[in-house]
């Protein structure tokens, strides 16, 4: 038999095979379909911020979480529309004699703690103290970048016409997350400026499958979607692209991709409760600067952009930005042996760490004052406590409720420097743009 004639042969066989799996594939699915069993359950994502840390659900509820360092459990409210405040929608809207003070941010926001022992919860009860009838809007997801903090801002919190507007920017990762292209609204480039670009959906599933129906009911698509998604190979395709297309714009290869991916699966330490939780936290910033330079002055790039987007944009707000210092940089002593055993790992050291945080860190003051936001320094705040309890929990490094106090007092005492004693009874009356260093009357934040 020839060579020619083997292959045609294979390739029959193989046809033939490939249509009976097909076909049984296709009957399975329509039957599956008419019995009205094994259903797909997608988890669309968010088309306008990629995805909420809980969706209206038109009543107050109560939620719970376990602060996994301590595995104490805890409740806490949140209204109708999801935002983490005891006060319902219709009492906000209605009563004009509330200054209402909008927050959002990251998970070092959105707390494991009862909501008065979060900042924004210690925010509302200084400025109550202080004679301001408060009330603190928190609405905070884990992994957010700043964008998806003011646009969640628009989304959820802009209807109840708050008099100011706290952005928590979380200096340990929130610089890397401008420019992460994923299941979130990015920024990019464009000839012009910046521009918001929509999510590319790989860990969510997109919200256009809505709109087809063999999408939403194939049996069968669901189950290789799902594979995929279980193995991780759709998300590692997904990121080897961005980063191979990145590394090309800088002049590097394949080999400065792979180098990165090798630290990142270094930065594990299976001491730590969440094995990933120095990565996640501040690692993986600084490695991906470290392998990726030009990608830290282009993060800073859309950073003011976006500062200046929501100054374009809220003319008569009073914003006020509140970095939120990571473990690594707020330096409490002595330094966690995992971090610095991880640290050993990896291309970078600890003092460069803190140095290259304290830069960003310093950097949004600058935006801050050049923009007209009130500017919270926490960090000074933080490193001023010498007390013996820790700020952040070893598990996933999360902000505890000692530092949660500190904060709080910091946004209050510098909200409180913008009102004068005989004049607290409205935050709206100052709810007006600081003028920019420089100019007369100002007082620096």
């Amino acid at each position: 038999m020839s060579r020619a004639s083997r292959i045609k042969r294979l390739l029959l066989a193989t046809a033939q095979y490939g249509g009976i799996v097909l076909g049984t594939l296709i009957a399975a699915d329509v039957a599956c379909n008419a019995l009205g069993v094994f259903p797909p359950t997608y988890e669309y994502g968010d088309p306008t911020v990629g995805w909420v840390a809980a969706p209206p659900m038109g009543v107050i509820g109560e939620y719970g979480c376990t602060e996994y360092s301590s595995g104490v459990k805890y409740t806490y409210t949140r209204n109708e529309d999801g935002v983490r405040t005891r006060f319902s929608a219709h009492q906000l809207v209605t009563d004009s004699e509330r200054d209402l003070i909008a927050v959002t941010g990251d998970s070092q926001t959105d707390l494991c703690a009862p909501n008065e022992q979060t900042h924004p919860g210690v925010l509302e009860a200084v400025l109550n103290a202080n004679g301001l009838r408060a009330v603190v809007l928190p609405y905070g997801a884990g992994r957010y970048s700043p964008l998806q903090d003011y646009l969640v801002f628009k989304k959820a919190l802009l209807k109840y016409h708050p008099d100011a507007f706290v952005l928590n920017f979380y200096t340990g990762n929130d610089f890397y997350d401008m420019l992460r292209v994923d299941d979130r609204p990015h920024v990019v480039r464009t000839d012009s400026g910046y521009a918001v670009a929509p999510p590319v959906w790989y860990l969510y599933d997109s919200p256009g499958l809505l709109q087809s129906w063999l999408l939403k009911h194939s049996r069968v698509l669901f189950a290789f979607r799902s594979l995929a998604k279980w193995t991780g190979l759709h998300g590692l395709v997904q990121r080897l692209r961005v980063l191979a297309a990145l590394a090309s714009e800088q002049g590097k290869g394949l080999p400065t991709v792979l180098a990165y991916m090798n630290d990142l699966h270094k930065s594990r330490e299976a001491s730590v409760g969440y094995g990933a939780a120095l990565a996640a936290q501040m690692l993986n910033q600084q490695l991906f600067f470290h392998r990726f330079p030009e990608s830290r002055v282009e993060a800073i790039h859309r950073m003011r952009a976006l500062l200046q987007m929501i100054r374009r944009e809220n003319p008569d707000l009073l914003l006020i930005l509140s970095p939120l210092p990571s473990y690594q940089l707020t330096q409490q002593q002595p330094v966690d042996d995992a971090l610095l055993r991880t640290l050993a790992r990896l291309p970078i050291t600890y003092e460069e760490g803190v140095q290259e945080e304290q830069a960003l860190y310093d950097t949004l003051r600058v935006f801050a004052r050049e923009g007209g936001w009130l500017f919270v320094d926490n960090l000074r705040a933080l490193r001023a406590y010498h007390g013996s309890d820790r700020l952040f929990n070893n598990f996933d490094y999360h902000l505890l409720p000692v530092a949660s106090e500190i904060i709080g007092r910091a946004q209050a005492e510098a909200l409180l420097q913008r009102v004068p004693p005989r004049r607290r009874s409205a935050v709206r009356a100052l709810a007006q743009p600081i003028t920019p260093v420089g100019r007369a009357g100002v007082r620096g934040g």
